[in-house]
């Protein structure tokens, strides 16, 4: 009876791909710069950057979102974070983007998460093409907000990163 007890337990530990320090594996691509910050909080910031002669740097991050909510919410709040940053964009630089119609929405799956994105392109002052999104994924235990800001040349492989992430133990 131990033994069987003691198996029974084992396997529910080994079964458990629950990521409940909510740590992030993730392969920075090449060429890029991956920095991995723990908050005073002990919440994880990934951020990945690339910098290029001639044009902005382009960034994309991913943390941990702060509260609890259930993934079907997911598509309204990106939807609501991708409209307003839409509309703080316009205000400060002057975006060509003028409307929300111009938002792409689609989602994302792959191994370790899944959920949605929210897209748009617009010219910066400088006339550099960009691409600003919103990100909200789920490992199954933990929702993932952050967004991208960059080239549009970048934005796919900054999209790519996806495919890399897996839940990790601490």
């Amino acid at each position: 009876m131990k033994y069987f007890t003691f198996c029974t337990l084992l396997m529910f530990v080994s079964c458990s791909n629950r990521n409940e320090f909510g740590v992030l594996k993730i392969d920075a691509p090449e060429g890029s710069l991956f920095e991995d910050k723990v908050m005073e909080n002990g919440v994880h910031f990934y951020s990945i950057k690339w910098q290029r002669k001639n044009e902005m740097d382009s960034v994309f991050m991913i943390s941990k979102w702060p509260n609890e909510m259930p993934t079907s919410k997911m598509p309204s709040t990106v939807q609501e974070i991708i409209e307003g940053t839409l509309v703080t964009l316009n205000e400060s630089i002057g975006s060509e983007v003028r409307d929300s119609s111009k938002v792409i929405y689609t989602e994302i799956s792959e191994e370790f998460v899944s959920g949605n994105l929210a897209y748009f392109e617009h010219t910066s002052k400088k006339g550099n093409r960009r691409v600003q999104s919103v990100h909200m994924v789920s490992d199954g235990d933990v929702i993932w907000n952050g967004q991208f800001s960059g080239s549009k040349e970048l934005f796919q492989v900054a999209m790519d990163v996806f495919k890399t992430m897996e839940p990790q133990d601490r």
